[in-house]
């Protein structure tokens, strides 16, 4: 599974749509099946983020709001609201059971499985832990985990430098610097035969079908620009 993340400050204000636009057309051309974001949006943008997935049919991860109050969202490829949370939620995408949570919420999301309801927890857990709203120097807990073999998660760990996307059991495949840029890897997440259904905090909300357009597909892994 391609996974990109966008490292990035300022994702507010009128600029937001044009500059979550870029970065997921870029994502798409890279042939990303998901993007993550950082947190910071505005509250309200849940649902005009949904219609740019849609339309670059990438799936998209990020977060609202400014410290006092996160609320983290998990869109598909058609758009369709799938988490929105403001501690941890535990959904499938693509076959592959998706671990969104906060950083202070993330240890409990993917070790305590008794946190969430039954069905929405594989016996080996989540396969992927999205980590958009992460703060400067809380990444250690996360790069010791990616480290972890047996059924430790792969990471995408989003914060103000030095995000990352890990593998399990091998650390970092794609490390961001200190700027804006947008970094990507393949993670061999197997596609699982059982369904699993989406956790209430996806059913809280009401979900959009936007328009979606052909995502284009290429090879490659490292950066983008």
């Amino acid at each position: 599974m391609r996974i990109a993340l966008v490292q990035a400050a300022g994702l507010h204000g009128d600029g937001a749509a044009a500059r979550s636009q870029h970065w997921l057309e870029q994502a798409a051309v890279l042939g990303a099946q998901l993007l993550v974001l950082p947190s910071g949006y505005p509250p309200g943008f849940r649902r005009e983020l949904g219609r740019l997935a849609a339309r670059h049919r990438v799936a998209a991860a990020a977060g609202s709001g400014n410290g006092a109050r996160t609320e983290l969202w998990l869109l598909d490829a058609s758009g369709e609201l799938q988490a929105c949370t403001d501690s941890a939620a535990v959904v499938p995408l693509k076959g592959r059971l998706i671990c969104l949570a906060t950083e202070d919420d993330a240890g409990a999301a993917v070790w305590d499985a008794g946190h969430f309801p039954r069905r929405s927890v594989s016996d080996e857990g989540a396969q992927l832990l999205l980590v958009p709203d992460g703060s400067a120097g809380r990444d250690g807990w996360f790069r010791a985990l990616a480290h972890r073999g047996g059924t430790a998660p792969a990471v995408a760990w989003n914060g103000p430098g030095r995000s990352f996307i890990a593998a399990p059991g091998a650390g970092a495949s794609a490390e961001a610097g200190l700027f804006e840029e947008l970094i990507f890897a393949d993670l061999d997440l197997s596609a699982r035969q059982r369904a699993v259904g989406p956790s209430w905090f996806a059913r809280r909300y009401l979900s959009e079908g936007p328009e979606a357009l052909p995502r284009a597909a290429a090879t490659g892994a490292g950066r983008g620009s």
